[in-house]
């Protein structure tokens, strides 16, 4: 079995989120279970591959031409496509993204006609759902790809009766995500409590009812770990080796940690997105009370300029006790995973969360929201802590809750816990049976 899966970005060669992590593993992970699987990214700027041919494809009713990449990582082929719009330093962000990803779907539509099945994930590769066999997969509900119809039925010439509630049409627009679900051969999304989540207005995002129309065909897998990028017993960005049997190393992180950051134990760290969807204002607002409970805050991470210029004043106002890391940095990431006494993921909603996985791995209990994946891969006091209530009161709660059932004895277990590929990928290929019928 070929299958082409077609995203915006792939660990190791373009990384904003999660998302990659997924992308890049996944084909490896699927391997063993003989499915050939290779990627197909945009030309991004900065990417660089052998070019291997070329892609003929028509946009705006024009015939255009991309180059096209191979680079091999890890024993995965990735394909790259050169179409217009995507030399640029950024992969999301900026006006012009739906005509670039739609220009980018259309190409990668030629492409696909080589494969026995598309794996598509999110907006961006919504499209091929309507161009080739697809299995569509949701990593996150909040971004759908909304375009404007007179623009989008230009562009990829597509007929104008796909214009209708049952089809593409969302509130007076083209909604990509919507016409991923309406015409996919099979949905997943990264969680079994994502899945659920979605078909309620609460977290449906305004696509829950197309949701459960279309509920035979959705299923929640969860995502794993690459366990060979996130290895404490061979990660070089540590101090010191260690692992479930011999976790003597992690004392060394933790020192080396404490050094890097210049904060006092017992230190919480939150690493990832700066995102309104991570729960970051409870994090804001329980700050004094955890200030003067004796925790400190890390925080590394991008993303809205609101909350990162909270974290920079509650870093100059306690110098000692906060510290914020604008930018992502892996070696910091993996020291923090290491060293951290507790991982904070207070999400408002979560499809599945890699970050409280890699704390767990890392033998750093996670104190998380009971949303979508978190509730799927945290094991309530016993190898993190779930709080329910979106409010301060409900993390401080969680916070002293895993203090109080011993925060070094729940790290180890969930040292313990199997989040490898290897069962999402059998359920992922059982998803591509059922799609080829």
């Amino acid at each position: 079995m070929r299958v082409l899966h077609v995203a915006p970005e792939a660990y190791p060669l373009v990384k904003v989120g999660g998302l990659a992590d997924v992308v890049g593993a996944l084909p490896k992970a699927l391997r063993p279970l003989g499915v050939e699987a290779e990627v197909l990214l945009p030309w991004h700027g900065g990417l660089e591959a052998r070019r291997v041919g070329e892609v003929l494809f028509t946009f705006a009713g024009r015939e255009e031409v991309a180059p096209l990449g191979e680079r091999v990582e890890g024993g995965v082929r990735f394909l790259l496509l050169g179409v217009e719009g995507f030399g640029r330093e950024r992969v999301y962000g900026y006006p012009d993204d739906q005509e670039r990803y739609l220009r980018f779907a259309l190409a990668a539509g030629r492409l696909a006609q080589g494969y026995d099945l598309v794996h598509a994930h999110d907006w961006t590769a919504a499209l091929l759902a309507l161009l080739a066999p697809t299995v569509y997969t949701i990593h996150n509900l909040a971004h759908q790809g909304l375009v404007d119809p007179g623009p989008f039925f230009h562009w990829t010439g597509l007929p104008w009766n796909l214009f209708h509630i049952e089809a593409l049409e969302y509130y007076g627009q083209v909604n990509l995500m919507k016409g991923g679900i309406v015409f996919a051969r099979l949905v997943t999304t990264v969680s079994p409590s994502y899945a659920e989540e979605i078909q309620t207005p609460e977290f449906g995002m305004g696509l829950d009812g197309v949701l459960r129309r279309h509920a035979p065909k959705l299923r929640g897998i969860l995502n794993g770990l690459d366990p060979e990028v996130f290895d404490p017993a061979q990660d070089p960005h540590l101090p010191a080796p260690y692992s479930r049997e011999d976790p003597s190393g992690k004392a060394l992180a933790r020192e080396a940690f404490r050094r890097a950051t210049g904060l006092r134990p017992p230190i919480l760290a939150y690493i990832g997105r700066l995102d309104p969807q991570k729960g970051l204002d409870l994090v804001l607002e329980a700050l004094p009370r955890l200030g003067e409970l004796g925790f400190s805050l890390y925080v590394q991470g991008v993303g809205e300029e609101v909350l990162a210029q909270g974290f920079r004043e509650a870093e100059a106002k306690h110098p000692g006790w906060v510290r914020f890391v604008p930018a992502y940095d892996e070696a910091l990431a993996r020291l923090a995973y290491a060293g951290a006494e507790a991982v904070l993921v207070p999400s408002r909603f979560e499809p599945c969360g890699l970050v409280q996985m890699i704390a767990q791995r890392y033998g750093t209990p996670p104190v998380a929201r009971a949303v979508g994946g978190l509730k799927d891969t945290v094991e309530d006091g016993k190898t993190g802590v779930l709080f329910q209530s979106y409010h301060p009161e409900g993390l401080l709660y969680g916070v002293l809750r895993l203090f109080r059932l011993g925060a070094e004895s729940l790290g180890l277990r969930g040292m313990d816990k199997d989040f490898s590929w290897e069962g999402p990928a059998r359920a992922y290929l059982e998803a591509y049976r059922r799609a080829l019928g």
